[in-house]
């Protein structure tokens, strides 16, 4: 991408520390909004930064659609503040970059309690669309955890019936086990492109995207959790903190064949996590429908809508 200067890839100590401060800036409360989450999907979504003004662009190239497709997600701040001036100028110079250029600008993934601020910046000549498969689903971490309760009784049963019918360890991963945890995710992989007869190339980035999380597995900042049927992983999942209160599950993978092993995944990642966590957001359903069901299924606390801004050519 040339409308930005700076590539997430090889990024110094000192960049880290500055990107790092603008997303602690701001409680965005969405699932991408993370260093880590960034720079994990760099490779893929072949993603670059940049400071304008106060405000920090991260901008990425969409390898999912054939077209061309660049987008921006909402401006970041590093003290916690968004002036309509200073924005509407930022995000202007940007977008006459992208015009200059021949390259559509928008603003995608604006959390739904951060658009009042490009409101406030771009009282008109601005369009918002909102698409539910780009939801992220907040969960209670304790319920998650249980199971507990009528609505989630079904899930309980599966739960009970893994943990009766199957001997399983688990533990956390580190470095040491990231080699076989990538074997793992592979073979998963391999297994739905052999059943659909095609490369599924989604799962490939989400499979980069693991890898390089793996490569920090060691870093306090990373949870995770695996389970072991007879000595090797079955299941694992990934994440770190998103707020005070939230942490974010980036990645859950496990053998489908075991009836169950997806709710004690799940659960053994939440009860790895710290105390003070409240809430786990367990990310979007990139409009899935099995995914939806799924997610819909252990009754999210709430959903973090996200919109996408698009301008009009009369703003200039």
């Amino acid at each position: 991408m040339s409308i930005l200067k700076n590539s997430f890839d090889n990024i110094s100590e000192e960049d880290e520390a500055l990107i790092r401060s603008y997303f602690k800036g701001y409680d965005y409360a969405s699932s991408g909004y993370t260093f880590l989450a960034n720079y994990a999907w760099r490779t893929g979504y072949d993603i670059y930064w940049e400071i304008v003004d106060k405000y920090m662009f991260i901008g990425a190239v969409n390898p999912m659609i054939e077209e061309y497709h660049a987008f921006f997600s909402m401006p970041l701040t590093a003290d916690g503040t968004y002036e309509p001036e200073s924005l509407r100028a930022a995000v202007l110079e940007i977008k006459r970059r992208c015009d200059a250029a021949d390259v559509e600008f928008e603003l995608a993934l604006i959390p739904w309690h951060m658009k009042q601020y490009v409101e406030a910046a771009f009282p008109e000549g601005v369009s918002w669309e909102c698409d539910p498969g780009d939801s992220d689903y907040v969960y209670l971490k304790a319920k998650l955890i249980s199971l507990s309760g009528r609505a989630l009784h079904k899930k309980k049963n599966h739960m009970n019936f893994f943990k009766k019918n199957y001997k399983y360890t688990v533990k956390k991963l580190d470095t040491d086990s990231a080699g076989e945890a990538m074997a793992f995710v592979e073979e998963l992989r391999m297994a739905k492109e052999q059943h659909e007869g095609k490369r599924i190339n989604s799962l490939r980035l989400e499979e980069e995207a693991i890898r390089e999380m793996l490569k920090l597995a060691d870093s306090p900042e990373i949870y995770s959790a695996a389970i072991y049927i007879d000595g090797k992983i079955a299941a694992l999942a990934l994440g770190e903190r998103l707020n005070e209160d939230t942490a974010v599950e980036h990645f859950e993978k496990a053998q489908d064949e075991y009836r169950g092993l997806y709710q004690v995944i799940c659960s053994e990642f939440c009860k790895g996590l710290p105390e003070e966590i409240v809430y786990v957001n367990r990310e979007e359903d990139m409009g899935l429908e099995n995914l939806r069901l799924a997610k819909e299924a252990l009754r999210p606390v709430r959903m973090e809508d996200k919109y996408v801004c698009s301008f009009t050519s009369e703003v200039v």
